[in-house]
């Protein structure tokens, strides 16, 4: 049994939650920068591999500077502490830079969505016509997913972004069926969904025709000079008749359309004239539905679907490519700058808020419970930033959303610096420090001490091997859903795989509560191995329990994967706290901002490491999306067992390396009284 704490050494539960209230901001953050660049090819029509250069090399600068600002934050002496001036300023820079990051203008966007319901006639389990609620939705993915029933569904859109749109001028928008790559079939196209920043157009000459040109033909069109409606026909058609099936055109015969604009949609439409030629009139738009009803189009031997359009509104093309990467890019630099100034001191502030043992174990569990609760919201940021009832364009949803963070990080990233205190005593305001020169020397010197202690290092090494053997896998449990468990269906896999990811999220806020009180109760080391062991558990269940026959025993393995990062990072701060008090003993500096940066930059270093690896092991499987379900002979099997195994060994060779941990309850506690002897206990 553990010795009790003593009364000055408890730090209060609202001290507790304002330090985690400083991991909500860093996972906020973390979660933001991270979940928000896909809007960088949605709405800015970036390439992904420059995306990728603009999400890889501001972290590469990111670990460069952990260790300095730690370095710094060990070294600085003020009136108000050494961690609350970084965490104050940091706090404030990191918000104001986040929404400045997302100020860029967006091209003007047109986009069109195609439908094909299937040959049930259905979609999301309601009648033609008739949309689901959100709960009626999540009801009939949920029964979807016990079922396992087969989903005829499909869809996908295209974005038509400047020079391909005008004001005051017919465009005529031509776009190869090729490109809506998700649209699996189009034996049974139901609806034609047109959205965008456009609030009002005018629409004629909407077909699907073929061509032996597979390309994107170039826009064209006639400017009208500032005209507030059309006063000239829009181009006449010049594709052959028996090539086209026509749904609004004086060229040809339509075939029967229910609904220009729904009941459901955010539009409305109008019969007008254009030149003496009928046309559609949108006003008010958000997203307009052109709906077929119960007479679906089979277009498998079209090649291209078209319309003319014509906008009085003003249209852009925002940035160059070249200057929305510099923006983004310097823009990123200068946000990880900040983002450091207040993550390292603050995880740096935590090993020193208490000297006892178990109490440090308290206050991580707390810090990492509320830290999670980022996790929850973050995955949400995408569904908000594309919602077209809230945003006329993902890039408008963007901003109001980094402005929301900015907020947020400035309003709660300030709560640690005014709440906390600082209690290990380090030396007087304004300490000589001998210069540039010594202070590189002081630099290197720290560094090298750091990462040559014992302790530290087994640390380090089994985060290393737990939480990126974890990246490493992550994405292969979405493939097995798809390609194993739901035979194929990427709308069942995927529903899955939320419901899975969200049961594991709310299970490990209940595991880090339970691996805080077992910490306490029978030491660190052995609350270790028992979360690492408990996952291991869930890991290989997911051999047996992710299985087509029974489709919802995917969500037992959940609760004990839990256990492994969840009781990982409780039980980490905890353990380096301690290592931070043995290194004091050895050499006389407290470098709490040292270890705690060369900490997360091991942590980053092994997630970008992981992250390639995962793809290097993903591309060994054969896995190919365009074959669905006929994947090669032993895609499967190696899926399954890379996703099982590889963080099952790894959390092994884990157990093992933390064996040899030296730093016990009786340890830490000699330790800390011989500090006290040196240098003082230090302030409550």
């Amino acid at each position: 049994m553990s010795r009790r704490t003593a009364p000055e050494d408890r730090v209060s539960s609202p001290h507790k939650i304002a330090y985690g209230i400083g991991g909500f901001v860093n996972n906020l953050l973390a979660q933001g920068i991270g979940n928000m660049m896909v809007v960088l090819n949605l709405a800015l029509g970036m390439d992904f591999r420059v995306v990728g250069l603009l999400g890889g090399l501001p972290r590469l600068f990111d670990a460069v500077t952990d260790p300095l600002v730690g370095f710094m934050s060990d070294k600085t002496r003020s009136r108000w502490g050494r961690r609350r001036p970084f965490l104050f300023a940091g706090a404030i820079a990191a918000g104001v830079v986040f929404a400045l990051l997302w100020q860029m203008p967006a091209p003007t966007q047109f986009r069109l969505k195609l439908v094909d319901y299937g040959a049930d006639g259905v979609y999301s389990g309601e009648e033609t016509g008739e949309p689901a609620g959100l709960l009626e939705s999540i009801g009939n993915m949920l029964k979807g997913v016990v079922t396992v029933e087969v989903t005829d569904d499909a869809e996908d859109e295209v974005t038509i972004l400047p020079p391909a749109l005008v004001t005051g001028g017919w465009v005529s928008v031509d776009v190869p069926l090729a490109d809506f790559d998700q649209l699996a079939t189009r034996e049974h196209l139901s609806q034609i969904l047109i959205s965008g920043d456009l609030t009002e157009v005018y629409v004629d000459n909407v077909y699907l025709y073929r061509s032996d040109d597979a390309t994107r033909p170039e826009p064209s069109g006639r400017d009208s000079d500032g005209a507030v409606a059309p006063n000239t026909a829009a181009p006449t058609p010049k594709v052959p008749a028996e090539d086209v099936i026509s749904l609004f055109s004086g060229a040809y015969d339509d075939v029967p359309v229910q609904f220009w604009s729904t009941a459901w949609d955010r539009a409305d439409v109008a019969d007008g004239q254009a030149g003496g030629d009928d046309v559609k009139h949108y006003t008010n738009m958000r997203f307009a539905a052109i709906d077929f009803g119960e007479t679906p189009v089979d277009a498998r031997g079209m090649t291209h679907v078209h319309m003319d359009v014509w906008t009085p509104e003003a249209t852009g093309e925002g940035w160059s490519q070249g200057t929305y990467f510099w923006y983004f890019l310097i823009g990123s630099l200068v946000f990880f700058l900040a983002y450091t100034v207040f993550a390292t001191p603050w995880v740096a502030l935590g090993y020193e808020l208490t000297p006892d043992y178990n109490e440090r174990t308290r206050l991580m569990g707390v810090q990492n419970f509320v830290a999670n609760i980022a996790f929850i919201v973050g995955p949400w940021f995408l569904v908000i930033m594309t919602n077209p009832e809230w945003f006329r364009n993902q890039m408008a949803g963007a901003r109001f959303l980094a402005l929301a963070i900015c907020a947020t990080t400035i309003v709660l990233g300030v709560l640690p610096a005014i709440f906390l205190r600082e209690r290990v005593p380090t030396g007087g305001e304004g300490e000589d420090r001998g210069g540039f020169g010594k202070s590189v020397i002081e630099f290197l010197r720290g560094l090298w001490q750091t990462v040559k202690t014992g302790p530290f290092l087994m640390l380090c090494i089994a985060t290393f091997l737990i939480f990126n053997s974890f990246i490493m896998i992550s994405q292969f449990q979405f493939w097995i859903f798809v390609y194993y468990v739901s035979g194929a269906n990427v709308a069942e896999g995927a529903g899955l795989a939320g419901l899975v990811g969200t049961l594991g999220i709310f299970v490990t806020l209940l595991v880090i509560a339970a691996v805080t009180w077992l910490g306490t109760r029978i030491g660190k080391k052995n609350a270790f191995f028992a979360a690492t062991g408990i996952s291991m558990v869930g890991y290989a269940l997911k051999w047996v329990c992710y299985t087509p026959e029974y489709p919802l025993l995917a969500l037992l393995p959940a609760p004990f994967l839990a256990f492994g990062l969840g009781g990982l990072f409780t039980l980490m701060g905890s353990m380096i706290a301690d290592v931070v008090d043995l290194d004091e003993l050895s050499t006389g500096e407290r470098r709490e901002g040292m270890f705690g940066s060369i900490f997360w930059w091991v942590v980053k270093l092994g997630q970008s490491v992981a992250i390639g690896a995962g793809g290097f092991l993903l591309y060994s499987t054969g896995l190919d999306p365009a074959l669905g379900a006929a994947q090669p002979e032993g895609t499967i099997f190696l899926l399954r067992f890379y996703d099982a195994f590889v963080p099952l060994v790894a959390s092994g060779i884990a157990i093992f390396v933390i064996h040899r941990y030296p730093i016990t309850e009786k340890r830490a506690l000699q330790v800390r009284e011989e500090l006290e002897r040196r240098r003082g206990a230090g302030a409550a």
